[in-house]
């Protein structure tokens, strides 16, 4: 599933269309839709893009009058920039026409994401949006904030890091990515972990989010492309996550892998404590 970093990727692509009306827009009716198909398109065409935020995994689209557009990408949605003739018609859900000639396509084959229309006013109360955690990229994600975010908390670090409500846009791969880094098992009780191992955890968060953004995220299967249908590279950079007996790049002890919570983790027994 697209995380933050490659969430974080499409909507800085997707932000250099703003000030762009879209002339024309084509809504196919399918699961994705939480606005009916037909009432999303009769609302947006015309409508100009203001500008793309996001929250947590949810593009944001702002457009000048009074609505907002929310994008979730699933497992396999692809937001993209004048595609090609294929993927067939079947799986471009929507689809918006440019004053300039250009076309947006956004399209989820698996249909795991959701695609919603609501006016400006609504979006704080929105249940897509509700208990979203601190944002690792935002300025106001502090250390003391981070820390604060870990108090009082009982359970494994790992849980917590993918959970959204503590810390928004992190996910399976990153989370393995983050504990790595920063030497810490994914089992790890978060009561138990020391101040500096809290403060590695800290700095682990925005290094590895920022060196993943750089390098356009990761993609598996070239199911997550970027707006111009490009693959992340940040797969060749991953310490742990899918290595699960090869050589830790730090130790070469063989990583291993652990499942809990519904969820699979790769780890160093030898790096991480």
């Amino acid at each position: 599933m697209p995380e933050l970093p490659e969430v974080e990727t499409v909507r800085r692509q997707l932000a250099a269309t703003a000030g762009a009306r879209w002339e024309t827009v084509t809504a196919r009716p399918c699961s994705l839709f939480r606005t009916p198909a037909a009432e999303l398109a009769r609302r947006l065409t015309g409508a100009e893009l203001a500008g793309v935020e996001r929250r947590g995994k949810v593009l944001v689209l702002r457009f000048g009058g009074e609505w907002d557009l929310l994008v979730h990408l699933g497992m396999s949605g692809q937001v993209l920039l004048d595609p090609p003739a294929r993927p067939a018609p079947g799986h471009r859900h929507l689809e918006a026409g440019l004053a300039d000639g250009r076309r947006l396509v956004f399209r989820d084959p698996r249909r795991f994401g959701f695609i919603r229309l609501a006016r400006h006013a609504e979006l704080a109360g929105l249940k897509e949006l509700a208990n979203v955690g601190a944002d690792p990229l935002e300025p106001f994600f502090t250390w003391d904030r981070f820390a604060a975010a870990l108090r009082g908390k009982a359970g494994a670090i790992k849980p917590l890091l993918t959970g959204q409500k503590a810390f928004a846009g992190i996910g399976n791969v990153y989370a393995d990515e983050i504990l790595h880094l920063a030497k810490v098992q994914p089992g790890r009780a978060v009561s138990d972990l020391t101040a500096v191992e809290q403060k590695d955890l800290y700095h682990a968060v925005r290094g590895v989010l920022a060196a993943a953004i750089e390098h356009g995220g990761t993609s598996f299967d070239d199911v997550y492309t970027d707006l111009y249908g490009r693959p992340g590279l940040y797969g060749a950079k991953l310490r742990v996550y899918g290595r699960d007996g090869e050589p830790c790049r730090a130790c070469h002890t063989p990583l291993r892998l652990a499942r809990g919570g519904g969820r699979s983790s790769v780890f160093c027994p030898r790096c991480q404590r």
